[in-house]
Order: structure tokens, then sequence, then C-alpha cells
């Protein structure tokens, strides 16, 4: 992937360390682990020479207590040896003010913050006011839930706190249903937000959106037809060893691969357009799984309503509720590109369903 020189800051003349290379890469381990597993990753990484900041998560919010939640400040120690051996820049999450001293104490060149943290407004300011006029770059993470007002808003609060170098990473969001991802995409999102921000750095983060090693090519390929700016890779000596996210890190030689195929990908190679329309299909497969369980969900409620009212009302009531609906959904078609005719089409065979179900169920 090759690599061309940023612009400087138009105020201060400076070069944007974000934007210093095209594309930005981040890479490393999910967490670190050991000074041996560092460094063993960070000198595989360094022969790429792709890697622009060696990224190790030190505090890892968790879902489940008792599960591996990073090794804490004492990683830090092993960053700086990481920097000292190999000259790499070096980066880390952080999920509080306390993180954000304690990180800077080392020199940390980068920081994130994390999906389960800019979900949290109070916590996102109490970061920022702890980063008030230092000078380093940070990256912010969409919130867990698709919501772009929450992740505009968290960015936002580190440019009010007078960060000079504030960027974003897509690493996919939280969806009702089955996904082949981990995360799902919803590509439109960031879309919007460079719309919204334009000239703001947004990287990729592959890893966290596949959920499963065997996907990450096929993201970061994406991501870079999408116009994203970077990717963050989790990459592990022996990823199956892992005490987090082993199943969505690359080995050291997977990475390079994926690098040098980067390279060469064009929006006209065949190969590239067969993986891009398997990806479409499995969001397709994704959003199909979500429309059955949306009309189970709706054949749900009206069983409901028949258990609670008397039948002869439900009866009456029917018609005049269908003939509501109708009408609210006859706007909203619209407004999404779709037929009227074929949302009252479809509402019909939902309601005759229903009306049968209701049927066998008093039998």
């Amino acid at each position: 992937m090759k690599k061309t020189n940023g612009p400087a800051d138009e105020k201060t003349g400076k070069t944007n360390r974000l934007k210093q290379h095209r594309p930005l890469i981040i890479a490393g381990p999910c967490s670190a682990e050991s000074p041996g597993q560092l460094l063993d990753t960070a000198r595989e990484l360094k022969k790429t020479g792709k890697v622009d900041y060696f990224r190790a998560g030190l505090w890892k919010p968790r879902t489940l207590p008792g599960s591996f939640e990073g090794i804490g400040s004492e990683g830090l120690e092993w960053l700086k040896m990481v920097r000292e051996e190999t000259g790499m820049k070096v980066a880390t999450e952080v999920g509080s003010d306390k993180h954000v001293f304690e990180a800077l104490k080392y020199e940390v060149d980068l920081l994130w913050i994390g999906a389960r943290t800019v979900s949290n407004p109070f916590i996102v300011q109490e970061i920022a006011e702890a980063l008030r006029g230092v000078d380093i770059p940070v990256l912010v993470k969409n919130p867990l839930n698709p919501d772009l007002e929450l992740w505009f808003g968290a960015i936002n609060r580190f440019i009010k706190a007078g960060i000079k170098e504030v960027g974003a990473i897509h690493r996919g969001f939280s969806v009702w249903g089955k996904s082949i991802y981990r995360n799902h995409p919803i590509w439109e999102i960031p879309r919007a937000l460079k719309k919204r921000m334009p000239g703001m750095v947004v990287v990729c983060d592959p890893s966290h959106i596949a959920g499963k090693r065997s996907l990450v090519p096929l993201i970061a390929g994406r991501s870079i037809e999408e116009g994203l700016d970077g990717l963050m890779i989790e990459v592990h000596p022996v990823p199956e060893q892992a005490m987090s996210d082993a199943a969505q890190q690359l080995r050291p030689q997977a990475f390079d691969r994926l690098m040098k195929d980067l390279d060469i990908k064009s929006p006209v190679n065949r190969e590239g357009s067969e993986s891009r329309i398997d990806e479409l299909n499995s969001e397709i497969d994704m959003v199909d799984d979500l429309l059955v369980r949306t009309i189970a969900s709706r054949m749900e409620l009206s069983r409901q309503i028949e258990k609670i009212g008397d039948p002869r009302y439900v009866m009456t009531q029917k018609p005049i509720q269908m003939q509501k609906t109708f009408a609210r959904l006859h706007g909203l078609a619209i407004e999404e590109g779709l037929r009227p005719e074929f949302i009252k089409r479809l509402f019909d065979e939902i309601s005759r369903e229903a009306l049968l179900l209701e049927t066998s169920l008093r039998e």
C-alpha cells in the first residue's frame, strides 16, 4: 500500500500527523499480554514498512466480570520498549482521565477512545478535559449503536477542548438480528460523518467489524473503496492463543499480504468485484433475517391484542386500524423510494397471515 505525505495544518504550518500518510495504518495486537508478545509483533510489523502507529490495548472494557480486562499501566513500559527498539510510534485506548494521565507520562504518541466509552458523554467530557492543551492526535470510535449524532458529539468535545488533530474510527455497529459480521458496517454513517466534517481523517477498523480474520480483507478493501483514510488492524503472532478477540486477529504474515493486495486492488478487478458482490449479498441476508424477525414480532403483538380485547370489538376496529396504517405508511413509502401500492399489498398479506394464525390458535 503506497503512502504519500499529507498536508500541513493551515493555521500552524505544522504537519498534521493523522494526514501525514495516506492511508494511515495502525496495527498491533488487541491486547498487550507480555513484553515478548509485543516485541515479536512489532518486529514483524516493522519489516512490512507499512505501519504508522503500533497499537495495543492496555485497559480493556469487557462485557463480563472476570474476563481479561487488560494488563493496565504496566503495559506502558512495554510500549516504550517497542518504540525504543523499532522506532515505531505507539498508540493505545483510554477510557478515563486516569488512563490519560498514565499514557501521557509515557509519551504515548496517539490515543483512541473506544466505542463503549464514546457512548457515555460524561466520560468523554472528562477525558477531553484531561487532554486540554495537550498536543496529541486523538481518534474517536463510533458508539455501539448506529447513532451519528452521538459520534459527532463525542468528536466535537475533543475539538472544543483544543485538540488540534482529531479523527474518527469506523468499527461498526451493534444491530438487532443475525449477521456474518461481529458489528455491522452500515457504511452510510461514516459517509455522513465525512460529509458533515470534510477534511477529518476517518479510518476503518475491519477487525471489529468482521469478527473473523477471514473477513478482514473484505472489509479493509471495501473501506478503501468507500474513501476512508486508513485502517486499524489487529495483529497477533499467535492469534489462537490471544487473551482477547482471538478470532479476528491476523498473523503478521497475513497482514503483510493484505497490505500488498490493497496496493493492486482496482475497482474493475474481477476478484475485487466478486468480493464486493459477496459482501452485499451477506448484507441482504442480514436484512432478510431482520425482516422475518420483525414480521414475527408484529404477529405476536396482534396475538396479544386478540387476548386482551373483546373479539367483536377487535374485529370492528381492525379495518379502521389498517386504514390508519396505510395512510401513515403511504408517505413513508414515497420518502424511501418505494411504491405505496407495493407496501399496501405487503401489509394486506401480513394482515391475512395474522388472521389465519389467530384462527388456527382458536381452533
